[in-house]
């Protein structure tokens, strides 16, 4: 095996255990911000010794206004399906979090985070193996996004954001930069959840 493709399997293993113990209940799931808090800390530790730079972290100023109009045109194409499909009754509305501070950790925090996480740092870290084409790395940065929401056992969110998570890291591929695809995941995963949908 290439030395390359097992610090891949490694490193996704790392990124799909936690969510799968809590799904399985091995981790009870009302310990799953500590568990994800856990492999965020990790996954920050293993971008510092990566010494990625921001260009690789898509932490970019050159490209922000086309992946900005990209992401936002995106956005408000999902905002609106999750609105006409809640009001039609075309999917099923749980009830949302009560919490008020809930709604601006996920806008300024939560949706960053997971960009950073799941999309920034892993495209970073494929982009180093030449012999990963672009459908390889979006597919296993899809993937591992989606698997993420494993752990709500419910097969609508899951469906959901695994298709969303594609398209979104087919936008990233197309134009990658970290500012403009947080500020639409966080818009979208905003709308999901005050929509009770997730």
């Amino acid at each position: 095996m290439k030395t390359g493709l097992f610090q891949i399997i490694i490193f996704f293993a790392i990124y799909l255990l936690p969510p799968g113990l809590i799904a399985a209940d091995i981790i009870p799931y009302e310990y799953r911000y500590e568990t994800m808090g856990i492999l965020i800390l990790g996954v920050l530790v293993f971008t510092f010794f990566m010494k990625f730079n921001r260009k690789e972290l898509g932490m970019r100023n050159d490209n922000f206004k086309k992946a900005f109009i990209i992401q936002m045109t995106f956005a408000f194409v999902v905002i609106s399906l999750v609105v006409l499909m809640t009001q039609t009754g075309l999917i099923r509305s749980l009830e949302p979090p009560g919490d008020f501070w809930f709604y601006p950790m996920y806008l300024f925090i939560s949706g960053p985070v997971q960009e950073f996480i799941y999309r920034s740092s892993v495209f970073a870290f494929l982009n180093r193996f030449d012999f990963l084409n672009s459908w390889h790395k979006i597919s296993l940065v899809a993937f591992n996004f989606g698997w993420l929401h494993i752990i709500y056992l419910d097969w609508i969110t899951l469906a959901s954001t695994s298709v969303i998570g594609l398209i979104w890291t087919v936008l990233y591929t197309y134009r990658p930069n970290y500012w403009a695809i947080s500020i639409g995941h966080a818009l979208v995963g905003f709308s999901a959840i005050w929509f009770g949908l997730v």
